[in-house]
């Protein structure tokens, strides 16, 4: 499992250069996503990092050290399928070699440019806004009535994000608290809507990067938030990774495609895990409790041996 943009934090991959089965394919990311590399993912400040081209960036060389790594240490490992939360299904398509190192971040680093131009033209502040409750459909039906406000993302059954200008996500937060829902809404300190409309101009710049992609068919399914099912199909994933940028991240479908089609252990290597985390809200039972055989492992940097 690989997270999306949001799990940055200044000095995320200082113990993975030190590491060389890391560094290896740190330095192979150098060409394709900058110079600045090293500087972005160990020494550069939460607020400057927080900025779309900087955090798409390093989250991604984050993902590639610490997935090759463990492999590294873990040769055995047998991958039936990959799942990557938004921008994290990138490195998802190295993890089932669909994608090579080198073309992963030539794209990234095109979408991370490509997202921070558009963010640069919003007339007002825009961004998103991280909704916990009981049952996210139920928020869903609410905002698509709200107007300015829309859905972005479909974490868990009972978290989700939407997107809108700051404005109209602050309105609603205010409407939901006046009317007593049981939700609790976080505006987030991001740059823009990501995964709704607003997104849609940098259709034109990404549908270009993806063309010069050489995308193999993966070795194991890719569990894509964009269609929310297992996906193999090279030209297919070439036109989800561009649809992606305007369309509704259906996480949660995504996770119960990849259980419904025999993943059991869920697996994710990272600074700071997060998808992982949210398995006992995605594949509950009817008793409340985690599906049959359902087991998730956080590896953390310092359990790789440095």
């Amino acid at each position: 499992m690989f997270a999306g943009q949001s799990v940055q934090e200044r000095g995320m991959c200082t113990s993975l250069w030190r590491l060389p089965a890391a560094r290896a394919i740190l330095e192979r990311l150098k060409a394709p996503l900058g110079d600045d590399l090293e500087r972005i993912t160990t020494e550069m400040p939460d607020a400057e990092l927080a900025l779309t081209f900087n955090a798409q960036r390093a989250i991604h060389a984050h993902h590639l050290g610490h997935w090759f790594a463990y492999r590294a240490a873990h040769p055995e490992l047998a991958l039936n399928g990959a799942i990557g939360h938004s921008m994290g299904v990138v490195a998802a398509l190295v993890a089932a070699e669909a994608l090579s190192v080198e073309d992963s971040g030539v794209f990234i680093r095109a979408r991370a440019q490509a997202f921070s131009d558009v963010c640069k033209t919003f007339a007002e502040p825009m961004g998103l806004a991280a909704v916990s409750t009981e049952n996210f459909s139920d928020v869903i039906d609410e905002a698509a009535a709200f107007e300015g406000v829309s859905v972005a993302l479909h974490n868990t059954i009972g978290r989700g994000t939407l997107g809108g200008t700051t404005r109209a996500l602050e309105a609603f937060s205010r409407h939901a608290d006046e009317e007593g829902w049981p939700v609790k809404i976080k505006i987030l300190k991001v740059e823009g809507p990501y995964h709704t409309k607003a997104f849609s101009p940098c259709r034109a710049a990404l549908t270009k990067a993806a063309a010069a992609l050489t995308i193999k068919k993966p070795f194991c399914p890719v569990f894509m938030g964009t269609s929310g099912r297992a996906e193999t199909d090279p030209e297919r994933i070439r036109a989800l990774i561009v649809d992606q940028a305007d369309s509704r991240e259906l996480h949660l479908d995504a996770v119960r495609a990849a259980y419904a089609a025999g993943c059991r252990s869920f697996l994710e290597v990272s600074y700071k895990p997060q998808p992982v985390t949210w398995l006992s809200d995605q594949l509950r039972g009817e008793d409340g409790g985690l599906l049959p055989g359902v087991a998730a492992l956080a590896v953390k940097t310092e359990d790789l041996g440095l």
